[in-house]
């Protein structure tokens, strides 16, 4: 489906060949198609059911927002500029959020279309063009003439730049797959004062503050790295988070009594690099043994640009610079120690972080050669401190020789990278784009606008990463609720459904349309939380719990053999039928609970015919049982042991009756809780933004204000374990003939 569907959008320029994707300035209009009516409309359906399909068959993401919500969804365009859509089969309609407000979407495995690896591996013929803007482009050179450079690539069809923005070639097969990139993924970074981002990085002014980067680092590695510092250098980079032991220490402190340098299994390394002064060393050591290597960065001063691989499964640390390698340092773990952050810290003049790109690595180590600024490196290890002037179709010409094209590994082009703040889309294929989104095409793609014009037409199947906008997560308001379902932590509030075609809507914080909830069980409303000042307190009221475990705050008024009068706030005065109620509190007790149960069930012989059905309990924890007959404002009746006796209201402070632990618990759709201690669950619900109100079965019609709820379930009640307060009549006697 995705390769037909790419050959219609693609094929039009008539020479059989895949053409450019249109853009948003070259679509072409009715008057302009070549196209006869029937054709265009027949192509238009096909369009939209292969849209459809593709939609359909598109895999998941995981969408991080700006205010720590967290989704599951597909990806696809929206109408609006600086837009995109979120569905999700828990909302009846798509959730638009501004790309302002997305920090990373994200599938897994992140980018198929790239290896990760960097020693030579078989041409494929297939480069990446790496650009001034931080994009990406890996395909075939279709043409590169008069400094535009034309290629075909899997992800956009057919794409053109000029030859002057062009970083870096390499072979996609020796490709490093890149992780992140410190402009696209500040968020990241937790910081202490001092620490603080800047056009041109990160920066750090204040000496001991660290910096920790929780990037979920693979178990092996490449990191390039560039810190510029004005005065005197004292910087350090170190695996692990900054415990109390020191940066990426990870245990405590070590007991050597009599002096002993042996190494203990428990000891763990660290592994650090630091730059002081003009020298930098790296360091993989615990209190017994180190390995470590230092090497002078005196030519130049004032910076350190660095290519650090770790390989963490053999300990084994190593610097380059200008491919030339500096270091090389190695001690293996009892058992390996897989750190997953970075930890950052400064203790000199302040520093400035102006490059962090983080790749995977293969362990492969790579060759050790000196690479000038502007350079072309053949497969076979030869370098020419020149690039192409000249590719044809299988060849490219440089410094005035002919190379075969599979000749090729990497060429570097001395051309600053100055990366503006825009998306940072990666694709399946090994594309990466930068731009603003500008809305979409006829076909569902979302159009992004780069930072020299052009327009790319990115289908959603496609993206395997998109960066947002944002910087750095924002904490919710007090006031938000949270949505919670399998894979969503969202923020927002709970709206009427009645505009959005469902009970009740929703609206993200960091959404920009209101939508319906479509989901049927499974999901948690948690709303937010109010001044306690306002809020009764549950053993005051006095509370009403039923058989099937729902529970309701308010007065008893009194029980007679047609039932329970209870008066609360939610459902008014309700009758409810004896069999259906568990327990009444009616003010502060000592109450009986499930240790008490075994003393209070037992039911001797001679009350097998008449057993008690109800244990009254006074305020004190005191416990009368019998067979209660009514109880209204005054006096409460109760029948012991035949005779009927007269207890003060004021008296009982509880009552539980005798039966079935189960609970009896009729299906629902909803149940919701309250700040005051109610659970009801209700067969109908609605909200209006001020109260939310419901049937319930034994009580009937309900309604709760918002600032009272604490959450609202989708589904029926949970089935957990009740009180114990079955009778169990005692053993009986063994008896002789």
């Amino acid at each position: 489906m995705n390769d037909s569907l790419q050959d219609i959008r693609l094929r039009s320029d008539g020479d059989g060949l895949l053409g450019s994707r249109p853009t948003a300035g070259d679509r072409l209009t009715p008057a302009g198609s070549r196209q006869r009516p029937g054709v265009l409309v027949g192509v238009l359906f096909l369009l939209i059911g292969a849209v459809a399909d593709l939609s359909a068959d598109d895999p998941g993401m995981r969408f991080l927002l700006v205010d720590g919500s967290v989704i599951e969804g597909t990806l696809s365009a929206a109408d609006e500029p600086e837009r995109l859509r979120i569905n999700s089969n828990l909302f009846a309609q798509p959730i638009e959020i501004s790309t302002g407000n997305l920090l990373e979407a994200r599938r897994e495995p992140l980018n198929s279309g790239s290896v990760a690896g960097d020693g030579p591996e078989t041409s494929t013929n297939t480069f990446a063009f790496l650009l001034n803007d931080g994009s990406r482009f890996v395909g075939n050179v279709v043409s590169w003439s008069g400094g535009l450079i034309r290629l075909e690539t899997e992800d956009l069809g057919r794409v053109s730049f000029a030859a002057q923005r062009v970083v870096r070639i390499v072979d996609q097969a020796s490709t490093p797959h890149q992780i992140l990139a410190l402009a696209d993924a500040r968020y990241r970074f937790r910081r202490e004062t001092g620490w603080s981002f800047t056009e041109q990085g990160m920066t750090c002014t204040v000496p001991e503050s660290t910096a920790v980067a929780a990037i979920a680092l693979p178990d092996r590695f490449r990191i390039r790295i560039e810190v510029a510092c004005e005065g005197s250098a004292d910087f350090e980079l170190s695996l692990g988070d900054r415990s109390q032991g020191g940066a990426g220490q990870g245990g405590g402190r070590v007991d050597r009594r009599g002096g002993s340098i042996s190494r203990l299994p428990t000891e763990r390394f660290v592994t650090r690099v630091e730059w002081f002064g003009e020298s930098v060393s790296l360091v993989r050591s615990n209190a017994s043994v180190s390995d470590a290597g230092v090497f002078d960065v005196s030519d130049s001063p004032g910076r350190l640009e660095l290519d650090l691989y770790g390989d963490q499964l053999t300990g084994r640390l190593l610097a380059y610079r200008d491919g030339v390698l500096q270091a090389d340092v190695s001690l293996v773990d009892e058992e390996p120690v897989v750190r997953r952050e970075l930890t950052l810290i400064n203790r000199g003049d302040p520093v400035q972080l102006t490059s962090f790109v983080l790749f995977h690595w293969d362990g492969q180590t790579p060759p050790s050669q000196f690479l000038p600024d502007r350079f072309t490196l053949f497969r076979d290890g030869s370098i020419v401190d020149q690039v192409a002037e000249q590719w044809d179709a299988d060849r490219i010409r440089v410094d005035g020789t002919w190379h075969a094209m599979d000749d090729l590994a990497r060429m570097e082009f001395a051309v600053a990278t100055q990366v503006a703040p825009a998306c940072d889309v990666s694709l399946s294929g090994g594309s990466r784009v930068r731009g603003h989104v500008e809305g979409r095409d006829s076909a569902g793609a979302i159009l992004v606008r780069d930072g020299t014009g052009t327009v790319l037409a990115v289908a959603p199947s496609r993206v395997t990463r998109w960066v947002g906008r944002s910087e750095d997560v924002t904490a919710p308001p007090g006031d938000a609720s949270q949505f919670q379902a399998d894979g969503v932590t969202l923020w927002g509030r709970l709206l009427d459904g009645g505009d959005v075609g469902a009970t009740f809507g929703w609206r993200s914080l960091s959404g920009e349309n209101d939508v319906g909830i479509s989901a049927t069980d499974g999901v948690t409303i948690r709303f937010a939380s109010t001044s306690d000042s306002d809020a009764k307190s549950a053993p005051e009221l006095g509370m009403l719990q039923l058989r099937c475990g729902d529970r309701l705050p308010g007065q008893l008024i009194s029980i007679q053999p047609n039932g329970v009068r209870f008066q609360s706030d939610w459902c008014g005065e309700v009758l409810v039928a004896l069999d259906e109620v568990h327990r009444i509190r009616t003010g502060p007790a000592v109450a009986a609970g499930e240790t008490d149960a075994p003393w209070l069930t037992r039911l001797p012989r001679r009350m097998a015919t008449s057993p008690p059905t109800h244990l009254l309990v006074s305020p004190n924890g005191d416990v009368l049982r019998g067979r209660l007959l009514s109880m209204d404002e005054q006096t409460a009746r109760i029948e012991i042991r035949g005779r009927t006796r007269l207890i003060n209201r004021s008296s009982v402070a509880e009552v539980i009756w005798l039966g079935p632990s189960d609970e009896r618990s009729a299906a629902c759709r909803y149940v919701i809780t309250t700040r005051d201690g109610a659970r009801l669950g209700l067969q109908t619900a609605g909200f209006d933004g001020r109260e939310l109100s419901g049937v319930q079965t034994e009580l009937g019609n309900c309604r709760v204000p918002a600032a009272a709820l604490e959450s609202l379930r989708f589904g029926t009640r949970d089935v957990s374990p009740a009180e114990t307060w079955n009778l169990v009549p005692v053993k009986e006697p063994k008896t002789f003939e």
